[in-house]
């Protein structure tokens, strides 16, 4: 594990790459369109990739093996409790209709690709992004079935059948997963010019990704979301309250540290970009997502450090 001091400067390092995407969308150097194909890019085969070739590295014992089992468990218990306290929020602060589910929805589902593999792996190295891809995998069971219910049901005469909502659970980022796993079973590595190939394209999700976020950003009018007290005080609930809590409770069960780095780090991170996509396909306050999604990842420069402090430093 590095130390906080690296962390931080990671983190920094992550957030000018950031400002790079934002300066270069903003001031129209670079198209919109052009993000958007940054993102398929990203998500269809640099993010892939590097799940393969970075989980191929390892093999599996008994000990990852109940490792990656008690990852899986958190994420999948993790997500309704975060949707539930999004829920308790929204009461609180008498939203109702789409605002309210966007609201909840906006609490338990985090940019767990753009941000959180980035991180995750300079800080867990090849084992956290093992473990980072399988919480996705649960992310992506919730996100495709619940979440999709929930936005779509707003005005349900817009929404999909539950059938095509699961078959998207079968995406590149599932798939890297499954492959990984199979080669992992039978030992199976690149090596050669495939491997040094791979590995190139991987690498370069990291940097890409903080490009993307950063022209996402730009595109947001934020004139008035200071205003958006909601918006603050889910942050300090999702990315802040209950990581802390979360970590707590892996700490007195005894959970492998690598695993509950990576758990409370996952829970940890800003609001999921893709909402927005799914909150404009469904017609569920869209704005309200992209203000949620700004505010979030703007500030994780300040969260994520935090949440890594006591990672470290609060040992039960």
């Amino acid at each position: 594990m590095v130390g906080f001091a690296d962390i931080l400067n990671s983190i920094l390092v992550l957030g000018l790459a950031m400002l790079v995407g934002f300066i270069c969308v903003k001031s129209g150097y670079i198209k919109p369109e052009v993000r958007d194909a940054l993102s398929k890019l990203l998500v269809k085969v640099t993010l892939p990739i590097l799940v393969v070739t970075t989980m191929t590295k390892l093999g599996l014992d008994r000990e990852r093996i109940v490792n990656c089992i008690t990852i899986l468990v958190i994420g999948w218990a993790c997500i309704p409790a975060m949707y539930l306290l999004g829920a308790g929020t929204a009461k609180l602060f008498k939203m109702q209709g789409e605002r309210a589910v966007m609201h909840s929805c906006m609490s338990c589902f985090g940019n767990i690709v753009f941000v959180a593999y980035p991180l995750i792996q300079k800080i867990y190295g090849d084992e956290g992004i093992l473990y980072a891809a399988l919480f996705a995998f649960a992310n992506d069971c919730y996100l495709w079935t619940f979440g999709v219910f929930k936005l779509s049901g707003v005005h349900s005469d817009n929404g999909g059948s539950l059938r095509s909502n699961i078959k998207r659970i079968i995406n590149p980022g599932t798939a890297a997963v499954a492959i990984s796993l199979v080669m992992m079973a039978f030992g199976l590595k690149f090596g050669g010019i495939f491997k040094e190939a791979f590995e190139g394209i991987g690498s370069v999700t990291t940097y890409l990704s903080m490009l993307f976020l950063g022209g996402t950003l730009a595109m947001v009018d934020f004139k008035h979301i200071y205003r958006r007290v909601s918006l603050f005080v889910l942050l300090a609930v999702k990315m802040l309250l209950f990581p802390a809590l979360l970590l707590i409770a892996l700490r007195l069960i005894g959970v492998n540290e690598t695993v509950t780095g990576v758990a409370v780090l996952q829970v940890a991170m800003p609001v999921s970009t893709v909402l927005s996509i799914l909150a404009a396909e469904y017609k569920c306050d869209v704005l309200y997502g992209a203000e949620g999604a700004f505010i979030t990842t703007a500030l994780c420069i300040v969260t994520l450090p935090a949440v890594y402090y006591m990672i470290v430093n609060f040992p039960i």
